[in-house]
């Protein structure tokens, strides 16, 4: 049974220091250093004996996520710019204080696929569309198992691309995990798709 191991990076600067998330370029925190660390130590046991590629975003919080599970792994991390979260464009950098005061109007408050939240930044059509992509070269590229560090965003549109959702369902339906999270999807020998695991955080309790 093949599967993909999705990792939520573990806590960034971003989170506690009031600066916007998407394309801000921020480094982990010490805590969030010691979350790699047990996610490190959990995969070490529960993965002996399985080969595994690792990808990551290249966005400071996740690689250095990457490196720290990827050390106690032995893996070599395989960076990949589309699995940045969401293009923030004129936010990336900026406060939150700043990004709520300068994102564009929408008209009516519900989901909009093709809604820019900021100027020089992705649609949430755009973003999936990347996602999606780049999975799909990922897929066509790797035969082993797949372990991806990404961000909340990124992740939910992963998922959402393994249990093929349809265009129209993304306005319904969405996918949320936490820092320091691991999800898990798998493909049976029938070809269909399972999410086994979504947002388990288990590790963070020792």
């Amino acid at each position: 049974m093949r599967e993909i191991i999705i990792i939520q990076h573990c806590q960034s600067e971003h989170h506690i220091n009031e600066m916007s998330g998407g394309w801000t370029d921020t480094p982990l925190t010490e805590l969030g250093k010691k979350q790699a660390n047990l996610i490190g130590l959990r995969l070490k046991r529960e993965l002996k004996g399985k080969e595994f590629v690792i990808y990551s975003s290249d966005l400071k919080r996740a690689w250095q996520t990457a490196e720290i599970v990827g050390d106690h792994l032995n893996l070599i991390i395989v960076p990949e710019k589309n699995l940045r979260e969401i293009n923030t464009g004129v936010a990336a950098g900026k406060t939150k204080k700043w990004a709520k005061a300068n994102r564009n109007p929408r008209e009516e408050n519900k989901f909009d696929f093709d809604y820019q939240e900021f100027q020089n930044g992705e649609t949430w059509r755009q973003f999936s569309n990347r996602v999606g992509s780049c999975m799909e070269k990922i897929e066509e590229s790797e035969q082993k198992n797949l372990i991806i560090v990404t961000h909340g965003g990124t992740l939910g549109f992963i998922i959402a691309w393994w249990m093929n959702f349809e265009i129209h369902m993304h306005s319904k339906s969405y996918f949320s995990a936490s820092p320091a999270s691991i999800s898990l999807l798998q493909e049976t020998n029938d070809k269909r798709h399972i999410l086994r695991k979504l947002n388990d955080t288990a590790h963070l309790n020792f």
